[in-house]
């Protein structure tokens, strides 16, 4: 299961994990930011998030992370394809991050699910796999803090660090969590809102922020 898990994230998202072209690059994220623990065992992988009710557009935390939420949850029972999530989490993606996750994420590519000719034989199977177990995962960013502890919100772009727990079910098993620490990149409009405009899912973080 985490190697169809792992094979499905790599289809949604990981071969466009560089920022958008036309974009300034992320801070790098080469640890975690001063005062992060990494205490052994499963870091947060039973905290609790306080329930977010309306996302503030012109606040780049909340939007990292609902629209994180959104983009890398799915259920295979239902989804179209593997980039269900980046449709879901379109209006929270700036236009060149969306293309580049729909155009090279194999199947699912297409808006309407299909893969366009340029599906990746691998992850089309390791989608119907999980679509024949069911397969289902619901992710939950439980802090957010700038990489580095750096904000650089004043300039219009910065680089946030999210602690994310993955809870995947497959038909009636039992839950398989995991903790993640992944970076965003995002980046303000004309008019205040913030987007995310790249993301790197590299675990490179240890225990992350919020703990």
């Amino acid at each position: 299961m985490t190697l169809i898990s792992l094979v499905l994230v790599t289809a949604v998202g990981c071969a466009a994990l560089d920022n958008a072209s036309t974009e300034p690059a992320p801070s790098p994220t080469g640890g975690p930011p001063p005062g992060a623990s990494q205490a052994p065992g499963p870091p947060l992988a039973t905290a609790t998030v306080e329930p977010q009710g309306t996302v503030d557009p012109t606040d780049p935390q909340a939007v990292a992370r609902d629209c994180f939420q959104k983009w890398q949850s799915f259920d295979a029972r239902t989804d179209a394809g593997p980039v269900a999530g980046v449709e879901r989490a379109r209006d929270c993606l700036t236009p060149d991050f969306a293309a580049k996750l729909t155009g090279a994420s194999g199947p699912g590519g297409g808006v309407d699910g299909t893969d366009g000719g340029r599906g990746d034989p691998q992850a089309d199977r390791a989608w119907q796999e999980l679509r024949a177990a069911g397969t289902r995962s619901a992710v939950t960013v439980l802090a957010v803090t700038p990489v580095g502890a750096t904000d650089t919100t004043t300039s219009g772009q910065v680089a946030l660090l999210l602690n994310v727990r993955r809870e995947t079910v497959s038909n009636d098993g039992q839950p398989e969590i995991t903790v993640s620490t992944p970076a965003v990149t995002m980046l303000a409009g004309t008019d205040g809102t913030w987007r995310i405009a790249g993301a790197d899912l590299a675990n490179a973080a240890g225990d992350a922020p919020g703990r």
